[in-house]
């Protein structure tokens, strides 16, 4: 072959498009204005820089290419971040390494090699070797062709649990309800658990859960989900007879009907609000103070005190605490409220953080009510 741009014999090419040649690096950059209009960067090149800068990637090609897209939960996309992050940030992988594996179809076992090889066992790898399924089946991102088969290997997981009349419909025509059953169900089957950002981590009770101070494997919120994996996978629940529990408040009820042990929900406060019901804000400012990205709702602003921050740094020093408050072994959200309610939040916090330097104003709202339960 020869150089693009002098022409003289070479067989050197570009490491990207490998496509077109370079005797030298200097022809190589004298055409670098032209050729990168039609040598786009690949996913590896893009996950490489995403990796680099401790990045999660948001290129929907990336995310689709290199295992994201499989992953449930935020922690688990959080996990493989730090897996490609080792294989390139500390042993050196190149982006074209890393293509090469993807398109060869050999990437769970390159990485599993590379670590091996060089005897890393960061606890990244661990939980790869646990969860290898991420990146088995990964296929090139073509547009919209991809999108829809994302959405269609997720509808077939759920849909023998659609009656036939709803399986005959578009998932968008169906009730609220059932949408958020079938977005439970589709997580549950999947081996997951809600993630704490998720709106039906509040709907199906595991903000009701108790808290572990790293929120991480929550112990209680796994009970629940193996109660709610026994309902669906080994009770066959369908999703009609789910929504009737759910929109008349009796999901705790229908787990108690079917499934074993089940002492324990009432023992440690597990309640599962039905559709539609009043849910305490408490459990939204359990939401915001544990998440990273739930934003700050009218009902926490009002209940909680952030109305009256003058200041960003007044309302991060609230969600703080807040954080701290609910971390706690003694909180409980259903005593928060009853503060909340009464207008003694500042006394309710003082209890439980005796040595917090608290600032009294933050800590006052519209209440107390006349009455409330």
């Amino acid at each position: 072959m020869e150089c693009s741009i002098c022409k003289k014999p070479t067989t050197k090419y570009c490491s990207r498009c490998q496509k077109r040649y370079y005797c030298s690096a200097f022809c190589q950059k004298k055409d670098y204005t032209n050729h990168k209009i039609d040598c786009p960067p690949r996913s590896a090149d893009i996950l490489v820089k995403n990796a680099n800068e401790n990045l999660m990637p948001t290129n929907i090609a990336v995310l689709y290419e290199y295992g994201f897209i499989n992953c449930m939960q935020k922690q688990d996309k959080t996990m493989l971040l730090g897996l490609y992050i080792g294989l390139i940030t500390i042993i050196g992988c190149s982006a074209s390494q890393i293509h090469s594996w993807w398109e060869n179809g050999e990437l769970s076992i390159k990485i599993k090699e590379t670590y091996d090889d060089g005897g890393f066992t960061s606890g990244y790898y661990k939980w790869f070797l646990k969860n290898e399924h991420v990146l088995q089946g990964l296929h090139k991102y073509e547009g919209e062709k991809s999108t829809k088969s994302i959405a269609d290997r997720y509808y077939a997981i759920v849909k023998p649990y659609l009656s036939e009349q709803d399986q005959t419909v578009p998932i968008e025509s169906l009730p609220e309800s059932k949408h958020k059953i079938f977005a439970l169900y589709l997580i549950i089957l999947t081996g997951c658990i809600p993630n704490i950002e998720q709106d039906i981590w509040i709907d199906f009770g595991f903000c009701t859960c108790k808290v572990s101070q790293d929120h991480l494997g929550e112990e209680e919120e796994k009970r629940l989900g193996e109660l709610y994996q026994e309902l669906i996978v080994q009770k066959g629940c369908t999703i009609d007879e789910f929504n009737d529990a759910y929109v008349s408040g009796s999901v705790v009820d229908l787990l108690k009907r079917k499934c074993s042990d089940c002492s324990w929900l009432s023992k440690c406060g597990i309640e599962v609000f039905g559709y539609k019901q009043f849910r305490p804000s408490v459990y939204s400012l359990k939401q915001y103070a544990l998440g990273d990205s739930v934003r700050l709702s009218p009902p926490i602003w009002a209940d909680y005190g952030f109305m009256n921050c003058r200041t960003e740094d007044e309302k991060r020093q609230l969600r703080q605490m807040y954080t701290k408050l609910i971390k706690h072994p003694q909180f409980d959200p259903r005593d928060l409220h009853k503060a909340c309610v009464s207008g003694k939040i500042f006394n309710y916090v003082r209890s439980i953080l005796p040595n917090e330097v608290l600032k009294p104003y933050l800590l006052k709202n519209l209440y107390p009510l006349k009455k409330f339960e």
